[in-house]
């Protein structure tokens, strides 16, 4: 017995991508250049591979379970990995974990849990 009908998950989908994209918020996603690594160092270059909408939610750190600062739940298309980084409104943010959220069986958003990066 199915609990939603295709067309009613398809309906909650929808409804999500809606309310990412009223949030009016849109950050840069940036990603680590393939470029060799002088000595094994940390230290890339990130280009911007794409802007995109998303719905951030600014949460104590003590609230999340990975010390993250901020929550963003983005469309679930996004090709978003972790290690990469999120520009928004003059602040930098390491994506911690990309976390598919699905309503049975359809996937309806990605939650991406995010850590804040100082200086640089």
């Amino acid at each position: 017995m199915a609990i939603f009908t295709d067309s009613e998950k398809s309906a909650a989908a929808s409804e999500i991508r809606n309310l990412i994209l009223a949030s009016a918020q849109t950050a840069s996603l940036l990603r680590k250049q393939a470029d060799e690594n002088l000595y094994g160092s940390d230290e890339s270059e990130f280009a911007e591979v794409c802007t995109f909408p998303l719905e951030l939610s600014e949460t104590p750190t003590k609230d999340l379970a990975r010390q993250a600062d901020a929550l963003a739940s983005v469309l679930p298309e996004l090709d978003v990995r972790m290690e990469d980084r999120v520009h928004l409104e003059g602040r930098d943010f390491r994506v911690q974990t990309v976390a598919p959220q699905s309503l049975f069986g359809i996937v309806t958003h990605k939650v991406l849990e995010l850590v804040a990066l100082h200086g640089g």
